[in-house]
């Protein structure tokens, strides 16, 4: 073989399904080589990763870079730094503008991203309108844009807030079956929905602010379980009855654990995904981060989280994204009361550590399953397979370098977030990214950015020529 540009040579690379002490050769961007040693090539770098895992970049399928203080270049440019740091090498973002005709704005975005961004993206959409929901083949075709985020939720004020359009049933129906059809045609496609019941929410929430409730276990109450068990309900029946494809977000529930493996059960092709945050803090867990908690959906209850914690390990969850939105200073965050507290937190550069630290370390998680939930399978629901989301010949050289012993105590300043805070500050995580490359260039080595705001690239998603394994 020919002389390479980088080998990672003698780390103990971490894979669906195994581990194993391996050498990886790089050229142009892409692993051409990986195994033993003496097979290995000549390389320009080699990189000494004795004593470290190695892992596929980890892939975050749930950011927005459009709400609240900066816009989406300015989120671009500062968080696809944090999203490094934290061994983040592809983000997927929501395009989020309200009615805005996705086919000037797309473009404009992918050019945002070429100029602004550290790590590779793809993009999501999210619809509102039947003019958007027409557009999903052209987006699809001429952008690359295969996924489509539809809000059973926000009405009324929280619609104001976030600029977001929430869909009737009819146009729920009408973006399944667009994405069923291109589905058909063999591109990965897939529709997302948040499930939350507003109408019930608006008048637990007016109920709850005339008792004076005033704490983060009165937003959980606001916006009770069955609010997103019924929309989950309905989501599900429409796509059994179409034969489409859904990914639900930030799944929150225990009941909605049980929901989605009644679904497999019965056929449905059904992808779900959790947050850390939920794996991590309950609604009773005021007095440990107070109003920081708020969130939509809310924090549960202790018995959901061990429900999700349940259905990562069976298989029944088998996507982790972050819900990455409010990159804001600390002082907009909070507020006098929870009702005005602006919802959500800085998440994806998050991911791993926190992961590595309450999965890996506590026995929850074997790394291997941690690995498949953060890279391939969310590859896998994207169509980024076969591109991004393993350590193999051909892919992306896309390569984190963990050191699972390693223990950091959480600032602010780790995150290299434009948002001064995060719902971890004070711990003390066990095991880190120490070094991560995109494409085989390294951009974050040992906490500190080294790579060019350049470097990013657009990732548009194709027809999958074959099945993903």
């Amino acid at each position: 073989m020919a002389r390479v540009n980088t080998l990672v040579k003698g780390g103990r690379v971490v894979r669906r399904d195994g581990t194993r002490v391996e050498d990886i050769a790089v050229k142009d961007g892409k692993i051409v080589a990986v195994g033993d040693p003496e097979a290995m090539p000549d390389a320009e770098e080699v990189i000494d990763a004795k004593g470290l895992h190695v892992i596929p970049g980890v892939i975050d399928p749930h950011i927005h870079l459009q709400t609240f203080k900066d816009p989406f270049e300015i989120n671009v440019l500062t968080e696809s730094r944090s999203f490094a740091a934290g061994g983040v090498t592809t983000a997927i973002p929501m395009l989020q503008k309200g009615d805005v005709s996705f086919r000037e704005y797309a473009p404009w975005a992918i050019d945002v991203v070429k100029k602004n961004s550290m790590v590779d993206m793809a993009f999501s959409a999210v619809i509102g309108t039947e003019e958007q929901i027409a557009d999903i083949p052209f987006m699809v075709r001429e952008y690359g844009i295969c996924s489509f985020k539809l809000f059973m939720a926000y009405t009324e004020d929280e619609a104001k807030v976030f600029g977001i359009i929430a869909v009737d049933d009819g146009l729920l129906y009408e973006g399944f079956k667009k994405v069923r059809d291109m589905t058909a045609e063999g591109y990965p496609c897939l529709a997302m929905v948040h499930a939350e019941n507003m109408e019930i929410i608006h008048r637990e929430k007016k109920r709850l602010i005339a008792e004076g409730r005033n704490d983060l276990k009165a937003w959980t109450d606001a916006r009770p379980d069955f609010c997103e068990e019924e929309c989950l309900r309905r989501a599900f029946f429409f796509i059994e009855e179409l034969g489409s494809r859904l990914y639900v977000v930030h799944l929150t529930i225990g009941k909605g654990v049980d929901l989605v493996r009644e679904m497999h059960r019965r056929g449905v092709d059904i992808i779900a995904e959790t947050c850390p945050h939920y794996l991590t803090y309950t609604k009773h867990d005021h007095d440990k981060i107070g109003l920081l908690g708020k969130v939509n959906p809310p924090l549960r209850d202790t018995w959901d989280q061990e429900k999700l914690w349940e259905g990562l390990q069976d298989g029944t969850i088998n996507n982790l994204g972050a819900d990455h939105s409010t990159i804001v200073p600390l002082e907009m965050k909070l507020a006098n009361d929870v009702w005005d507290a602006i919802p959500g937190f800085p998440m994806t550069g998050c991911i791993l550590p926190v992961m590595l630290h309450v999965g890996v370390h506590t026995g929850r998680l074997t790394f291997e399953r941690l690995v498949e939930l953060t890279s391939y399978n969310v590859a896998k629901a994207y169509g980024l397979l076969p591109r991004k989301g393993d350590i193999a010949p051909g892919y992306d050289a896309d390569i984190v370098l963990v050191d699972l012993e390693k223990v950091r105590h959480v600032t602010p300043e780790i995150w290299h977030s434009a948002a001064n805070w995060s719902l971890y500050d004070g711990w003390d995580l066990k095991g880190w990214p120490v070094r991560t490359m995109v494409r085989g260039v390294t951009v974050v080595l040992d906490g500190e950015i080294v790579g060019s705001q350049e470097h990013g690239q657009y990732i548009p998603r194709d027809i999958q020529k074959k099945p993903a394994a």
